[in-house]
């Protein structure tokens, strides 16, 4: 009895030993995924801020575009008033020619006003010094009366066509200065708009050289944010660079981890075989004396049966109920997620997961024939993920009863029997592990009926 209680002393103390190797390369594990995490919001905040600098950019691309327009705009209506002012200068050039030739016309009219004058003047002054006897001869000479009025008549007619011509030519004058200050006046309406449309041209070249600093400004503030989205990018680079070098990291970690835990496994359950051997030999021995004792003293009372694997406390096998099944697990009541409806899906057992459940002992529920085996699994310790051994159950036992009843004992940390065993109620078949998809230790039992899961609580209760 010592040297069992020495041997689960020892047993239960190996599994913490173990656990703090894991949970210390663990918090190495948890530091390395929380740089990568914050490495990985850093990259997040990086690309925000670039896919912020990009949208920047393309408003101030879309900015010279809109400047581009306004400059085009401008340059083609500068176009349109260069031509206007080349017309205006035309007919500026135009107006000054006419201008010229009106004054050479007016010139050749005065020219001819003031000789037709002097011819007047000096046919009046002839008239005047002869007029007696031009009248006596235009009397005398004549050779009728109709003859002298014929040449009184005629004489009356030069003094009308001097007359005549005289304000014609007068009237040819006005009109020639008039259009002379009509076409001053044109000129001056013309020399005035040039003024107004060069003014205007002044102030189109000066919205275009403005247009053009604000679009030097956009170039600037363009190439100004891709300088940035560069320094941005590169430290992106960098910290993804990083985040490469923890992925190597830890899985490199994560590997020399599952080698460690694997060979620590493997040593812990070389090390609980081994005690359950000695165990199997110290029960043989006790049962031996008890049978000694019973053969001398007698007695109606059972004695207390030592288990068989390590860190279980000694209990007396419970008493089957109504339906004929005992409680799979003496000494753990806890069961941490019952039969039913579970992470979307039926849960087909029961789980009793008890502190210090780890290592205790399974027993079958009821005598049966054992028709199936898992044993392979070494991945004995608590994950939120399955390892994919044994379909999620890791190892496990499947117990037939009379052909219509069949249990289920999973998530052990190894079975000890064979598939064709007969087992009696009660016996031990394996310990309580942590295999397969399993967040802890603890023992995963179910009841079919003809190949059905039943809720176990109908039928065993602690």
């Amino acid at each position: 009895m010592t040297c069992s209680a020495i041997s689960i002393g020892i047993l239960a103390a190996y599994p913490l030993l173990t656990d703090k190797s894991e949970v210390q390369a663990a918090k190495t594990l948890q530091e390395i995924q929380e740089q990568r995490k914050a490495n990985s919001e850093k990259i997040a905040a990086l690309e925000n801020k670039i896919n912020d600098l990009e949208g920047d950019k393309n408003y101030e691309k879309q900015q010279q575009e809109y400047l581009n327009e306004q400059i085009d705009c401008i340059q083609e209506n500068i176009d349109l008033l260069n031509a206007e002012l080349n017309s205006i200068s035309a007919d500026i050039e135009t107006t000054e020619t006419n201008i010229t030739l009106l004054d050479a016309d007016i010139v050749n009219q005065q020219t001819a006003i003031d000789t037709n004058i002097e011819l007047f003047k000096e046919r009046l002054c002839s008239m005047y010094m002869n007029s007696n006897d031009s009248a006596a001869s235009m009397v005398l000479g004549s050779t009728s009366f109709y003859d002298m009025m014929a040449r009184v008549q005629m004489i009356n007619r030069v003094a009308e066509y001097d007359d005549k011509l005289i304000n014609d030519i007068l009237n040819e004058i006005e009109a020639l200065e008039q259009s002379k200050k009509d076409l001053e006046s044109e000129k001056l309406n013309l020399t005035m708009k040039l003024e107004d449309q060069e003014k205007r041209k002044e102030e189109k070249t000066d919205e275009i050289e403005q247009l053009n600093v604000k679009m030097k400004d956009t170039q600037y503030e363009i190439e100004r944010l891709a300088l940035e989205q560069e320094s941005l990018n590169a430290d992106k680079d960098e910290l993804e660079e990083l985040n490469k070098a923890l992925d190597a990291e830890e899985a490199e970690m994560v590997a020399a981890i599952e080698r460690e835990r694997k060979a620590a496994q493997e040593r812990y359950e070389a090390e609980q075989r081994r005690k359950w051997e000695e165990q199997q030999k110290l029960l043989q021995q006790q049962q031996q004396a008890n049978n000694n004792n019973a053969g001398v003293g007698g007695g109606d009372n059972p004695a207390p049966v030592t288990p068989s694997v390590p860190n279980q406390p000694t209990y007396t096998p419970s008493a089957p109920s109504a339906s004929g099944f005992t409680w799979p697990c003496p000494g753990f009541s806890y069961i941490s997620s019952p039969f039913g409806p579970r992470w979307g899906r039926n849960h087909n057992g029961i789980d009793v997961g008890d502190g210090g459940i780890m290592g205790g002992a399974a027993v079958a529920s009821k005598a049966g024939t054992v028709i199936y085996v898992a044993n392979s699994c070494t991945h004995n310790f608590a994950k939120n993920y399955s390892c994919g051994c044994g379909g999620g159950y890791g190892n496990y036992i499947i117990i037939s009863h009379d052909g219509t009843y069949s249990t289920v004992y999973a998530h052990l940390s190894y079975a000890s029997v064979s598939v064709g065993d007969y087992v009696e109620q009660n016996q031990v078949i394996g310990a309580i592990g942590s295999t397969g998809h399993s967040t802890g230790a603890h023992l995963h039992f179910e009841i079919r009926e003809n190949g059905v899961a039943q809720n176990p609580m109908n039928y065993v209760g602690p």
